[in-house]
């Protein structure tokens, strides 16, 4: 019985996602600009797609958030708010849209249980260089000043039934303590770590997904599932149980 690094909601979720939309123009930068600023205020979770930003959370404190930002002019290009409010079911077609607010979701609970999120676009999380996650066995020192952390690659696919899966892997980079700064590879050959680092990093596979399942527990709430919360109330839980192969065709 082969099990993957997939972990699948407990309902289907996606076949019916509410959230709002409103006409937004301006530049892409601009536009995803806002959208960070509203996920930092903790208003909500946004996405501008085509000629739209759609958010999930909670619409007055958004809308307030918006023209706040749009006054003091705290995007690099002007924006335009339309003001035609929409509020909507998106599905299982609108994947393009959902996937970018649930990473929000999910990047909040890893930022909350002591991981940071160095580079939002590129779906890996880091342990932050502390007692606690020393105690965790999130970072081996290889020198007095390089360590291997123990991180997470992620990604999040909405499925046809509407249900959505989670798939998480180890991450195992290279940190300079000096700079706390990641170490590129040329910089680890330079050091003339390479063997060592590798012996670290590369974990065998039962060692593997005990380190996985080290992280999961951490992610976990009470009720051993993982749960994303949005701004506007709404919650959408994983199971902490991998899903076996000759299951997920019936998602």
């Amino acid at each position: 019985m082969i099990r993957l690094n997939a972990f699948i909601t407990v309902e289907p979720y996606f076949k019916s996602f509410p959230v709002f939309r409103i006409p937004l123009a301006g530049d892409s930068r601009s536009r995803f600009q806002l959208a960070r600023i509203l996920s930092d205020r903790e208003v909500s979770y946004a996405y501008p797609y085509e000629k739209y930003l759609y958010f999930k959370g909670k619409r007055d404190e958004t809308l307030s958030v918006i023209k706040e930002v749009m006054a003091q002019g705290a995007t690099r290009g002007k924006l335009v708010l339309g003001s035609q409010l929409e509020r909507l079911n998106l599905t299982v077609q609108d994947a393009v849209i959902i996937k970018p607010i649930v990473y929000q979701a999910f990047e909040k609970v890893l930022e909350s249980k002591g991981f940071r999120v160095p580079r939002r676009m590129v779906k890996k999380a880091i342990p932050g260089v502390d007692k606690e996650n020393i105690r965790r066995r999130l970072m081996t020192l290889l020198t007095s000043g390089v360590a291997v952390l123990r991180g997470l690659r992620y990604m999040f696919e909405v499925r046809p039934s509407g249900y959505g899966i989670l798939w998480l892997d180890i991450y195992s980079p290279p940190l300079s303590l000096q700079d706390m700064k990641l170490l590129p590879p040329v910089k680890i050959k330079s050091l003339n770590l390479m063997d060592v680092y590798r012996s670290e990093a590369v974990l065998k596979p039962r060692d593997r997904l005990n380190m996985l399942f080290n992280i999961i527990n951490i992610l976990c709430d009470d009720t051993r599932k993982i749960t994303l919360e949005f701004p506007d109330g709404d919650i959408v839980k994983f199971s902490a149980e991998p899903i076996q192969l000759e299951a997920i065709e019936r998602w």
